[in-house]
Order: structure tokens, then sequence, then C-alpha cells
């Protein structure tokens, strides 16, 4: 058997829409497992907002979260590598987002911290299902130890994308600046990206790149589906995520990881 790992993305790639994973995508999952494939969720969000559909889907093992700066273990939430953000470049954030008046996601032991309620942390919240924690001192007073992750939160998208230029342009050196969703900036440890990570994980379990298949939709997804032999972007994704992929599956409200999995592991002679 050719391939013997998928990583999938969650959110706008496993997940519709509609946020309910299908049937159809929950067999197709259950099937590649029952055939030896390793299913491997390289996700954004945190483990508290990834694990009912990582119960879902009956899945156990490492999930990694947070881009790859977090991987747990599905069952116990035993922590298997933490490389979070350190605080000197998280305050200098932190100086930024005062002096900007943006609004900010804290992550602390997988609990979500924001320092400001409105539409933003609304919209997070819906997406993720995870309640925000209000901090009401001041952001470098609160944050004393390292963040697993930071995020900006930015309706404006022109706006979001300003952002994200300023920022790589002043941090790219020492942060990895990068976005999910087009409001969504995420600042994570340099060291740490979903292709490392996952990487990292292949070769633990004594595999090669080329025996993977990574497929996402967005930035932060990238270096996972170049590390993989087979790198794969959804219908819906970025333009430039279809660019460097080396097949495109259908969109994530078209069974588009389904029809990866029936395609190249359930179909495998």
């Amino acid at each position: 058997m050719k391939y013997k790992l998928i990583a999938i993305d969650m959110d706008d790639t496993l997940l519709p829409s509609g946020l309910s994973i299908s049937a159809r995508t929950k067999e197709a999952i259950k099937a590649a497992e029952d055939k030896g494939v390793k299913v491997l969720i390289a996700t954004g969000r945190m483990f508290s907002s990834a694990l009912p559909h990582l119960k879902e889907m009956g899945l156990h093992g490492e999930v990694i979260t947070y881009n790859g700066a977090l991987v747990k273990e599905i069952d116990s939430a035993n922590t298997i590598l933490h490389k979070p953000v350190d605080l000197v470049s998280a305050h200098k954030i932190i100086d930024i987002v005062k002096k900007e008046d943006l609004h900010l996601n804290i992550y602390l032991d997988d609990i979500l911290y924001v320092n400001k309620l409105g539409a933003e942390a609304d919209y997070y919240e819906q997406i993720s299902g995870i309640k925000p924690v209000l901090i009401k001192d001041d952001l470098n007073d609160f944050l004393e130890s390292p963040s697993t992750k930071l995020l900006i939160v930015e309706e404006d998208i022109e706006k979001a994308d300003a952002i994200e230029e300023s920022l790589e342009k002043e941090f790219g050196d020492i942060l990895n600046i990068t976005r999910s969703k087009p409001k969504f900036i995420e600042i994570i440890n340099k060291e740490v990206s979903k292709g490392n990570t996952l990487a990292q994980i292949v070769e633990d379990l004594g595999l090669s790149s080329e025996e993977v298949i990574a497929v996402g939709d967005s930035f932060n997804d990238l270096e996972m589906i170049e590390y993989a032999g087979l790198g794969v972007a959804v219908a819906n994704a970025r333009e430039k995520i279809k660019e460097r992929a080396d097949y495109i599956t259908k969109s994530n409200d078209e069974d588009g990881v389904a029809e990866l999995i029936e395609k190249f592991i359930l179909a495998e002679e």
C-alpha cells in the first residue's frame, strides 16, 4: 500500500459550512483506518475545540492542534509536544495590539482568553464552540507564561492583510505569521507549522513523506501540503494553495475529503 498516513485540516477542509461531518466522510475515514492507514487531524483549533469532532469520528492516537504548536493524545489529553510563543515576542505583539486597538486571542492551558468582547469574539465562538474568558487586567500584566498561540481577529479583510504584512515584516525572523481564515492572523513559534510537526510524527512512526497524503485549504496548511508525497487542496482552497498542490479534490461542502480517501486509499490495489 502506497499511502500509510493521511493528514487532514479541519476547518473548510474536513468540516463543511454547516460544521457537521457527513456520513460519507465518516465512513471513508473509518474505512481508511480499517485498511491500516493512520488518520491524523492537523488543525489550527484548540484541542478542546477539535475534541468533539475527533470523538464524533471515533479517532484515537495523537492530534495536531494550534497549527502544530500543541500535539495531544486524544483519549487521555496527555501532551506529547508543546512549543509556545516566547514571552518577549508575545509582549511585543501585545504592545501593537494595544496601540492599534485590535482584538487578540491568548491561549493558555487550552483556555481561550480575549482582550475584548464584540463581533470578533462572537465570530470565533460561533466557529470554535469555545466561550472566551475576558481579560480584565492589563494584557502585559496578565500574560506571565508563554501562550500556545496568539491570534488577531480582524473583520475588515483589507485591514487584516495589512496587519499580517506589517507583522511579517517586523517579526518574520522570530515568529511564524500565517492565516487560517481570512479574518484570522495566527502567530506561533517560529519553529512551528503543521508541516514541521507532521514531519516529526511521520519520522517517529518510521514512515517517509512519500507515504503521506496531506489535505487543506489555507496558508497554514501549505507546509504540510508541500511536505507530503501527495499534497492536496480542496476546491474551495485559496488559489495560491491550489497552485502548489499535486491534486485538487472536491470542496469541503462536496465531501472532498471522502472523495480523496476513496480515490487514493480505498481504491488502491
